[in-house]
């Protein structure tokens, strides 16, 4: 790690460019030691099928918000809605009422009202995403037809590859705790799954769920459990929002996220490590961990912005830690100031202020993740460096109702250099708002600004000339 005391050199110098009052904040980037490089599937999403009408995706500010935030992957059919769908014999209702119940007597809904399979390929490929499709297991269970399910498995996968479809990605069920199903048995039920959808492509990754928390209910014991047990389990997945009280334990208000330096006050990057290590000790190293269910509860006293700005702290840990795969909640279901997609009887009325958010982090995956130090605990976040071009990326979150000058410092590498600098901000009322580009002599203290309230992506640049 960089030592900060090499900024602090520099302090009493620094202290007639803060006259106006602004604080100062040593932020120091070592760019020698690489530490992974993230993935490439960190800003994906999800289409719950029932309420993704065939209109709403011919708008193409949906498309460009998709290629803008480089979305790698999306969720399909949804969350719970896996639990009670059928793929062929969809009928537009998602939650609690299944088709296989032998009291079942709903009518269907018309299939523009949703999205079906092979709707939901031809728009993942059009866009070029990877897409991730999930299996029903639920139903098989509960009513006592579980070769049935299977049969209903196999015919999916098989109906996509003969429709020319390569689907990497394939997620086992939904939330089995909440169903029902012990871990013990979830683990027995994705193996069975997923020697079905293998005897069809043995190639497929092989996705599971559970949770961290709440801790008293040993929910991250038995995903650790879960992992061991399973020999077909390549990405387990945690769900987890920020403001709920079924999981890791967090505020519920604005003030109490305001508090949090960084979000969960480090829990959440705490029990990510400890992920990896268990998987370690068990000798599956190659375990991946996803967060395909990630989002926010209802906040008390915030605002749309706000929810941005929360969003990107979420953001923050997924990004610096090793995480494989994210799935915000939600496109255009659930809480409507923190979903994308701002919506009025399935018509698109505009994007919200997160999906900005989105946008700003997305030219941050597949790139090598960097140490960083800050010397104030609500200026935080990470550095990335592109392996081609070897161009910085710094993303920094001001967690403060005062702006901050940010003096930034390097390791010998890029000692004695002239350096460019260009930063775009997420700021109040949602938007992302760009700066000039300046270049800093060799001896120049390299100082930015960041607004109050603000999250920050600083490009560095070693010109050329």
């Amino acid at each position: 790690m960089v030592n900060l005391s090499k900024l602090l050199l520099v302090a009493i110098v620094l202290m007639s460019l803060s006259a106006h009052g602004k604080e100062t904040v040593f932020v120091n980037v070592n760019t020698e030691v690489e530490r992974w490089q993230t993935s490439k599937y960190l800003t994906g999403s999800h289409f719950v099928y029932a309420v993704e009408n065939d209109e709403l995706y011919k708008e193409q500010r949906i498309n460009e918000w998709m290629q803008d935030s480089r979305v790698g992957t999306i969720r399909w059919p949804g969350g719970t809605a896996v639990q009670y769908y059928h793929w062929d014999d969809l009928n537009g209702i998602p939650f609690k009422i299944d088709s296989w119940d032998p009291e079942y007597n709903s009518v269907a809904k018309s299939p523009d009202n949703f999205m079906d399979v092979d709707e939901y390929l031809a728009y993942t490929k059009k866009l070029n995403i990877e897409p991730m499709i999930g299996i029903n297991i639920r139903s098989g269970k509960k009513y006592g037809r579980d070769q049935d399910g299977l049969d209903e498995a196999k015919r999916l996968i098989e109906h996509v590859k003969s429709n020319g479809y390569r689907v990497k990605f394939w997620y086992i069920g939904n939330e089995g705790y909440a169903k029902g199903i012990p871990a013990n048995e979830y683990a027995q039920y994705i193996d069975m799954y997923a020697a079905v959808l293998k005897s069809v492509d043995p190639d497929i990754t092989i996705i599971g769920d559970w949770k961290f928390g709440p801790i008293k209910k040993q929910r991250y014991k038995q995903a650790v459990n879960i992992a061991k047990q399973s020999q077909h389990l390549d990405v387990l997945e945690f769900h987890e929002k920020w403001g709920n009280g079924w999981g890791l334990e967090s505020g519920t208000s604005l003030s109490q996220w305001k508090e949090e330096f960084p979000l969960y006050n480090g829990r959440l990057a705490n029990y990510i490590n400890d992920f990896h290590e268990n998987m370690k000790l068990i000798n599956k190293p190659e375990m991946q961990l996803g967060f395909n269910e990630w989002g926010l509860g209802n906040i008390t006293g915030a605002s749309k912005f706000d929810y941005g700005l929360i969003t990107a702290d979420f953001l923050i840990e997924i990004f610096r830690n090793k995480v494989f795969q994210a799935c915000y909640w939600n496109l255009n279901m659930g809480s409507g100031d923190s979903r994308i997609l701002n919506t009025d009887k399935g018509d698109l009325v505009g994007l919200n202020s997160s999906a900005n958010v989105f946008k700003l982090f997305a030219s941050a995956m597949e790139k090598k993740l960097l140490f960083i130090e800050s010397s104030k605990r609500y200026v935080y976040g990470f550095s990335v460096k592109d392996p081609v071009t070897s161009e910085l990326q710094l993303y920094l979150i001001n967690k403060s109702n005062e702006a901050v000058d940010v003096v930034i410092g390097f390791d010998n590498s890029l000692q004695g250099k002239k350096l460019t600098i260009s930063k775009e901000s997420y700021v109040t009322p949602g938007v992302l708002q760009k700066d000039k580009k300046v270049s800093y002599s060799p001896k120049q203290a390299k100082k930015v600004s960041l607004p109050a309230w603000s999250m920050n992506k600083l490009m560095i640049s070693v010109p050329t000339n």
